[in-house]
Order: structure tokens, then C-alpha cells, then sequence
């Protein structure tokens, strides 16, 4: 069976970085999750406003839709898919799952303190989030625990993006999900 790994968090976390890292030992493809957002949650986003779950139900559709198509292709050898994907409330994360039953999900999580993460935030260049969305995410935010995670029979790990470099975190990973 196909595997899709989202890889999500809020914003700052280093999705990005650590999907594309995955990705690359992996050998499969990777979708940056964000560009699958329809103009409409852009532009909401742009203007400082939060998305609610009903704006993100049909984003998290195709998200789910496109990773599956990725991870079966015929040319993916690897039969993985790597997206980077926010995912912050577990049923974001079992609606995925739900919407991808051809594939089999795991999900990292990744998270760090709210201080650091205004800090890499404030930083960035060029992208659509205001930092007053942050607290927003942080407000929804729920991390991954107990049945949920991979060692207890769940689908998901948790990941402190602050224990180490991106490499590091992406070889903690890596062992972690042993595919």
C-alpha cells in the first residue's frame, strides 16, 4: 500500500524544510501544502483573518486526493509521498486519513515554544501569513498524544523542532516512522 507522510505543525515549525529533507531520502515526490490553498483562504489569510474549519475542509480534500495520486503513480518508485500540510486539530488529521483510504497516513508533527516560533515567523519573506495568526494557530493547536501517536497503535509522531538541526530532526524521524 502507498504511504503519504504529512508532515505539519504552525506556521515557523519548519515544515518545509524537514518535508523536503524527507523527501529526499525518501526519493519521492513532495507537495508543499500551501499551494493547494484556494485564493480565496490566500487572500483571507493575506488580510490577517483566520480560516475556519469549513474553509479548510475542501483544501484538506485535495491535499489528501493529491498526496494519495503522488504516492501510487506509476513513475514513484518509492510509493511515498512527503506534503507539508498546518494539520492542527486531529480531525483535520483523521479527515485526511478518511479522504485517503487508498494510502496508508502518518503524520509528524512538528512544534516548538510560542516564542520562538513569532521569532522565525517575523523573520520570513514573501509569505501570506500575518504573525498576528500565530497565536490563532496556537489557540487550536493540538499535538499529537497518547492514542494517537505511532508507538501507541496511532498514526502520528511529535516532533520538538527546537531538540536539534533540520538534518537531525529529519534522521529522529526517519527511525521514528521506519518505513
Amino acid at each position: 500500500m502507498p504511504f503519504v507522510i504529512i508532515v505539519g505543525g504552525p506556521s515557523g515549525t519548519g515544515k518545509t524544510t524537514t518535508a523536503t529533507l524527507l523527501a529526499k531520502h525518501y526519493d519521492c515526490p513532495y507537495i508543499e501544502g500551501d499551494d493547494l490553498h484556494p485564493k480565496s483562504n490566500v487572500e483571507k489569510m493575506s488580510r490577517g483573518e483566520p480560516l475556519t474549519d469549513d474553509d479548510r475542509w475542501d483544501w484538506l480534500e485535495k491535499i489528501s486526493h493529491v498526496s494519495v495520486e503522488k504516492a501510487k503513480s506509476p513513475d514513484n518508485n518509492s510509493g511515498i509521498c512527503v506534503t507539508s500540510c498546518s494539520m492542527l486539530k486531529r480531525s483535520y488529521r483523521t479527515f485526511l486519513s478518511e479522504k485517503g483510504e487508498e494510502a496508508e497516513f502518518r503524520y509528524v508533527f512538528l512544534h516548538a515554544s510560542y516564542d520562538n516560533i513569532i521569532k522565525r515567523v517575523a523573520a520570513r519573506q514573501n509569505h501570506f501569513l500575518k504573525l498576528n495568526m500565530v497565536k490563532l494557530q496556537f489557540d487550536i493547536m493540538e499535538v499529537p498524544k497518547s492514542d494517537e501517536l505511532l508507538k501507541n497503535g496511532g498514526k502520528a509522531i511529535a516532533v520538538d523542532c527546537e531538540s536539534g538541526t533540520p538534518d537531525q530532526l529529519a534522521d529522529l524521524i526517519v527511525h521514528q516512522l521506519d518505513l
